[in-house]
């Protein structure tokens, strides 16, 4: 059984609110699925939260000080979307680029699908030409 939408509203919010911001994911870590199917630049790939776990550390040592803001939720049936903002100072090498020391305003939209309650799939689309374009700039 599908949780309700705004089950699913709180999970997508603690998501960004505990796990990216605060690296803190027991609120929500029984609502990601083992394995979860993450889409990004074309790709598939199965993760998990452990996973995860990780990938929050590896953008925390370029920006220590990340965070996301989240703007919008909408939930329909078993799929959700979420328009976000991250935020943060380059204090750390990103993609080759040495820390700068400049600050990041990016704007992030990410789309779940649940089952049962649990995020099975999550796809991610940001925009990267303009993070870059941030970090370049003299």
């Amino acid at each position: 059984m599908d949780a309700d939408p705004e089950t699913q509203k709180s999970i997508i919010t603690k998501l960004f609110l505990d796990g990216w911001n605060q690296s803190l994911f027991t609120s929500f870590a029984d609502h990601v699925a083992d394995p979860v199917t993450f889409n990004f630049r074309g790709t598939r790939q199965s993760t998990n939260i452990d996973e995860l776990k990780g990938l929050v550390a590896f953008w925390k040592k370029a920006f220590p000080d990340l965070s996301f803001q989240v703007l919008n939720i909408i939930v329909e049936n078993n799929f959700g979307a979420a328009n976000l903002i991250f935020i943060g100072t380059h204090k750390g090498t990103w993609q080759n680029v040495a820390p700068t020391g400049r600050s990041i305003t990016v704007e992030e939209m990410m789309f779940f699908r649940f089952e049962e309650g649990k995020i099975v799939e999550m796809w991610e689309v940001y925009d990267e030409a303009m993070m870059m374009k941030q970090l370049q700039e003299l």
